[in-house]
């Protein structure tokens, strides 16, 4: 019982939630630790527990990153229950006496009696997988080694979603033993450098130990292999180069007791150098063990136009499971189900009683929907051919001109809609529902159509997306159909059987920009910075780089300059992995989050009876956002502090 006695030192020491909660750590029916490990069978179920603690990536509630950055925005109502995640993103509902979404202590709102595991949590029972894995007498050589590699892999993952969340935490690679001293229970928060390094030989260590993705059996699909593990490192030493984390003199302040600065003050160009390096292994391993940029057609869509063909691929980048560019998907902590419920537009009259099936209350805001391409592949406001037309200085006014025969398959025949819908990027028309638009799937499919083949002309309508439906609904006039499986049926009276995939935790798309990124960061433009963006722009249908902006641009120098490549960079990301949990956590790194929110979330005016009245720009926050230099990094729970006195809150709060 030795082990029980170290978890509740270690819940003490940190303030974390009550021994009499231990129980429901073990797998279902182990009383003890001891008998957690007597056989191979019980040491398994104990890892998958410790897998249960990962971050739930993909839950429309629980992921801060799907709702943050006034990506999408959400009907916000007192008498309405509202995503925990959609709260936590305005910023003024957080508290140090209650935080939202604490991945600290593994409480996950205070209006929730459902709280999740906290990560520290996690890390403990990892410790303790690792202190008795080589009990089981049954369990093969080859299995254990493999076992060790996943919790550390885990342990690793853990402290760096905290450290990214958090910033400098306490490094956790022992649990505090029984007989520990009053000053060792008093642990310190950890210098951020020193929590990446430990990390960053944490992540090696199981690499060593893990399977190629190639020998994942199917029942197998989620757990780590060295595909993973090498791209979530890169991804972390990606954060660690960015001005966050590098030379952040913000948080020049953020001192301990012992004197320790626990953010580095001078930046180092090395780090990017470092992140660069560890992007091109992870892609070298990546594209030897079969991993490609997906680029199928789905079989529906094989004898359509060619317009067709690209923007269901696009959409299936994410929603086809499993597929060649998926590098980690998440099986187990995201509610696929809620998700695609929101982020499904009503597409067809549907009664009344249903509407929380179909809710489309995921909503993108105008924000999003300004980064997007022009046609030409560069901004709308650097676009010549816009600027010179005056469509971008009009780009929310309705165009006159009803869509032409050669924009049907974008806009709906003979239908008027503002001009920033017309003449955009594919991944735009692959990836948002608008008004007035072409929306193909949701398990309809008229072949029998002359001209339209597969298309089922079911528009984006305004008054499909109003109040006046209902208090669940689309708040900006947009839906997210980029995560919206086209084959999932829409009826009358349901949204029937919503088709699973796994939520996109890492793809080779975002580790390509990565690389990009890193690689721009250390040296400037190069070819090998022009080659990596630019695979992911000819996939959606884009030429490169260089070639848009000298052809289109206002500024044909843009991508040679270090500054200017970096705002292409941004912008592909925000692009490219939009409503994927990305753009909430780049805009942190990046410490453009104040600017970011203080733009406000904008939509349209999806309560307006009339063309003229939808099309009205307004700010969708009922107060302001106010985001400030604090906002940066989560609170730590003041009763955590109460408790131990050598940590130290987060600037600001």
């Amino acid at each position: 019982m030795k082990s029980y006695y170290h978890i509740i030192v270690l819940f003490l020491a940190l303030g974390f939630v009550s021994c009499d909660d231990y129980l429901d750590l073990v797998p279902d029916d182990v009383a003890t630790i001891e008998s957690a490990f007597t056989t191979r069978a019980t040491a398994e179920r104990y890892l998958y527990t410790c897998y249960s603690f990962c971050p739930p990536i993909g839950d429309i509630n629980d992921d801060i990153g799907i709702n943050g950055g006034v990506e999408t925005w959400q009907y916000y109502s007192s008498s309405l229950a509202q995503w925990v995640s959609s709260r936590a993103q305005r910023g003024t509902e957080e508290s140090v006496t209650s935080p939202l979404l604490n991945f600290w202590d593994g409480e996950r709102c205070a209006n929730h009696s459902d709280g999740k595991w906290g990560l520290f949590q996690g890390i403990r029972d990892v410790n303790i997988f690792l202190e008795n894995v080589d009990k089981p007498v049954d369990l093969l050589d080859y299995e254990r080694t493999r076992w060790i590699a996943e919790a550390k892999f885990l342990k690793a993952y853990f402290h760096y979603y905290l450290w990214k969340t958090y910033g400098p935490i306490p490094i956790t690679d022992k649990n505090i033993s029984v007989g520990a001293s009053p000053n060792e229970v008093q642990v310190y928060r950890d210098p951020s450098d020193d929590v990446v390094n430990y990390c960053d030989s944490l992540f090696m260590e199981a690499y060593k130990g893990l399977p190629d993705c190639k020998d994942i059996q199917s029942n197998e699909l989620g757990r780590a292999d060295k595909q993973i593990c090498l791209t979530l490192r890169a991804q972390m030493l990606l954060y660690a180069a960015s001005p966050l984390f590098n030379g952040n003199t913000d948080y020049a302040g953020m001192v301990d007791n012992k004197g320790r600065v626990l953010f580095n003050q001078t930046y180092d160009a090395n780090k990017w150098k470092r992140a660069a390096d560890a992007c091109k292994l992870a892609i070298q391993s990546c594209e030897a063990s079969g991993k490609k940029l997906y680029s199928d057609v789905e079989a529906q869509t094989i004898s359509q136009d060619s317009v067709f063909q690209l923007q269901t691929t696009l959409r299936q980048v994410v929603c086809k499971r499993w597929n060649s560019e998926l590098i980690w998907g998440s099986v187990t902590c995201s509610n696929n189900t809620e998700l695609q419920q929101a982020a499904t537009p009503r597409l067809i009259r549907m009664s009344p009683d249903i509407y929380w099936i179909i809710g489309s209350s995921w909503a993108p805001t105008i924000n999003t929907v300004e980064k997007f391409y022009t046609n030409h592949g560069v901004p709308m406001s650097e676009d010549k051919e816009w600027i010179n037309n005056k469509w971008y200085e009009n780009r929310y006014g309705i165009r006159p001109e009803p869509a032409s025969e050669g924009e049907k398959y974008y806009v709906h025949l003979g239908s008027q809609t503002c001009y920033m819908h017309f003449n955009r990027e594919p991944r735009f028309y692959a990836f948002v529902g608008f008004d007035q638009g072409e929306y193909y799937g949701s398990g309809k499919f008229d072949w029998g159509e002359s001209d339209a083949g597969d298309i089922h002309y079911s528009n984006f309508l305004a008054k499909q997306t109003s109040g006046r439906a209902s208090s669940i609904y689309s708040v900006t006039g947009y839906s997210p159909k980029k995560m919206h499986h086209f084959g999932a049926e829409q009826t009358y009276s349901q949204l029937a059987s919503p088709e699973y995939y796994p939520f996109p935790i890492l793809r080779l798309a975002d580790l390509y920009l990565m690389y990009s990124e890193a690689l721009n960061e250390f040296s400037g433009p190069s070819e090998e910075v022009y080659k990596y963006i630019d695979l992911v722009r000819k996939r959606a249908g884009l030429e490169g780089v260089v070639d848009s902006w000298t052809k289109y641009a206002t500024d044909p120098s843009k991508p040679k300059t270090k500054e200017g490549m970096r705002e292409i960079i941004k912008q592909e990301r925000s692009c490219e992995l939009c409503f994927e949990s990305k753009y909430y956590w780049d805009i942190r790194r990046w410490k453009d989050m104040v600017k970011v929110y203080n733009a406000q979330p904008k939509g349209w005016y999806t309560s307006g009876e009339t063309p003229e009245d939808f099309y009205k720009v307004v700010n969708l926050a009922k107060v302001p956002l106010n985001v400030s230099v604090k906002n940066y990094f989560y609170p730590i729970k003041e009763y955590d502090l109460t408790l131990n006195k050598n940590l130290i809150q987060n600037y600001g709060w």
